[in-house]
């Protein structure tokens, strides 16, 4: 999906369903003066990218679909991080990667990235519970209140999820896709169909 589609389908995401659906960044990269292309500098260094682009594969891992690397969710983020997130969303995200580097360094010894699979969902598993505590001020659903002040772990799993289901690999391998509905059908078995619609 080229980044002009995808701007298309956020913007109809947001019309459609109410921007509290999306965060701040989000939203931001589907307005209609949103940049094609990263045209300054990653503002996460090599070590941040690679943490990242394991992150995300733990978050949506490679089954009999392709996962989040495959969908290129890794450069989403950095697109996201480096061009449309405040400097507080900047702050929050990089310290939450200190967080997991130190609780790796703590618990195993060595940075996450030298960590195997099982030591890294750990990380990440007590990364959410540390975010579980967070109250929005607004008193909402975390998920969807654009909140500035979210912790790490809900601004990661909100761009995994919204980069991977936007990018051409989530709304057609993962999802079905159907340009054009058929009839429709109230009554249909879901065993039948398998996974959800992406149209």
């Amino acid at each position: 999906m080229t980044s002009t589609s995808r701007r298309e389908l956020l913007m109809q995401i947001a019309l459609t369903a109410g921007s509290s659906l999306l965060g701040s960044a989000a939203l931001a990269a589907a307005s209609p003066t949103a940049k094609t292309g990263i045209d300054e500098a990653s503002r996460l260094n090599e070590n941040q990218r690679r943490m990242i682009a394991q992150l995300t594969e733990l978050i949506i891992p490679t089954t009999d679909t392709p996962g989040a690397k495959d969908a290129g969710v890794p450069a989403f983020i950095d697109q996201i991080f480096s061009v449309w997130c405040t400097p507080k969303e900047r702050r929050i995200f990089v310290e939450g990667l200190g967080a997991l580097e130190a609780f790796c360094q703590k618990a195993h010894g060595r940075a996450f990235n030298a960590c195997s699979a099982i030591e890294q969902s750990a990380a990440l598993m007590d990364c959410e519970k540390r975010a579980a505590v967070y109250r929005s001020p607004s008193g909402g659903n975390i998920f969807n209140d654009l909140d500035e002040d979210a912790p790490f772990f809900y601004k990661l799993k909100q761009l995994t999820v919204l980069g991977y289901y936007t990018s051409e690999v989530g709304a057609t391998q993962e999802l079905r896709y159907e340009p054009v509905p058929n009839r429709y059908d109230g009554n249909i078995n879901f065993s039948e169909v398998g996974r959800q619609w992406s149209s």
